[in-house]
């Protein structure tokens, strides 16, 4: 059996890929480069967005600017190939016809039979927060994101040793227990004891804090942000909540508060047990409208920011390859994630149209 050249530099691209990860890795001495020894590590795992010193805004906020700029991009192409005069034209470029086709799909086999007429209020935020999730997702397989950032002493423990490449620095990997554990790697270190041995860096906030440095990233994911998360929760709690109120008016709050149930304790043990008991549901129907938030947040980020500390232990134990299956697990989570996140907006939404009336209404709109 004759075996294909590009064959053979696959599996020779493979073997040395594993190689060199094994030797990265948690259980490889480090490869060393022009007298450097270079190990994969594991940086700061920080719930908290960082903030990079000089900026006067958390990382994820930055990151969270350029997703709307992604997104409005998208927009433009979007609506530029469109056909907005109603002619009946096919969209003029394939980004227009592919998203167009995309949003038709999710609208007619999501949002209609749940929804019913209702659903051409809800499409817009429910596709937009899809589109955001899914662009924030996707912003961790871009090399770089969380990687390439500011090098700063750790607030506590101890930092690596790092080198010089031109104006800028590279975490080695090697723990900066000692200066001579760095020197001895070809590395740099910072700290009171290298200060003194001549190795003084401009890493910030050195003489205050542990040996060694750090990296704060420039850009981290904005899902995995709490923060992020919240707010997001937050727009589409009240937004859920105004479609109860235009459903049903002032009858929306009656699921709530059930003080006509506590007519009917009058009329016998048994019915006046059930009325104490449907008052109490109202309360806790309230009690529910509210973990709806929790729902929408802590969700999204705990699904987001595991993700992200999973690809930083892969990298660690095994770099170079193992990451990349999980960086298309990401790509996976994050659409599955978009996905979740907008259907509970259009379920939460039918949930409270039908409250008191809301079902006739919504009769109503399929009859239009």
């Amino acid at each position: 059996m004759k075996v294909k050249p590009i064959t053979v530099l696959l599996l020779a691209f493979l073997c040395v890929s594993c190689y060199f990860s094994v030797q990265l890795g948690r259980f490889g001495n480090g490869v060393v480069v022009n007298g450097t020894t270079f190990k994969s590590f594991i940086p700061p795992i920080s719930i908290k967005p960082e903030t990079v010193p000089g900026y006067p805004i958390p990382n994820t906020l930055f990151t969270t600017i350029i997703v709307d700029i992604v997104i409005l991009l998208m927009a433009w192409a979007a609506r530029k190939g469109m056909d907005l005069q109603g002619k009946g034209g096919a969209p003029g470029n394939w980004f227009a016809n592919a998203w167009e086709s995309f949003v038709d799909y999710l609208y007619r086999n999501y949002m209609v039979p749940t929804l019913g007429a209702r659903a051409k209020t809800v499409v817009a935020v429910a596709i937009t927060a899809f589109t955001f999730i899914l662009v924030s997702g996707m912003m961790e397989v871009i090399p770089g994101i969380e990687s390439i950032g500011i090098l700063e002493a750790p607030h506590s423990g101890t930092g690596y040793c790092y080198v010089k490449a031109g104006s800028a620095s590279v975490i080695t990997g090697i723990p900066a227990t000692t200066a001579e554990a760095c020197k001895s790697t070809g590395a740099l270190a910072s700290g009171p004891a290298e200060m003194v041995a001549g190795l003084a860096s401009d890493v910030v906030g050195a003489e205050e804090h542990g040996a060694g440095a750090v990296v704060v990233p420039y850009m981290r994911r904005p899902t995995s942000d709490l923060s992020t998360t919240l707010a997001m929760a937050l727009v589409a709690f009240i937004f859920i909540e105004i479609q109860g109120f235009r459903a049903n008016g002032t009858h929306y709050l009656g699921n709530f508060f059930r003080f006509s149930e506590l007519k009917k304790v009058k009329k016998g043990m048994m019915a006046g047990l059930i009325a104490v008991i449907q008052f109490a549901v109202g309360f806790l129907e309230l009690l529910s409208e509210f973990i709806r938030i929790i729902s929408f947040a802590f969700r999204l980020f705990g699904n987001m920011f595991a993700g992200t500390v999973l690809v930083l232990v892969m990298s660690f134990l095994v770099p170079l390859v193992a990451p990349t299956a999980f960086l298309a697990l990401e790509f996976a989570v994050a659409v599955i994630q978009s996905f979740v996140f907008m259907m509970l907006i259009i379920v939460f939404t039918s949930l409270s149209v039908a409250v008191h009336g809301g079902d006739d209404e919504h009769a109503e709109g399929h009859a239009h």
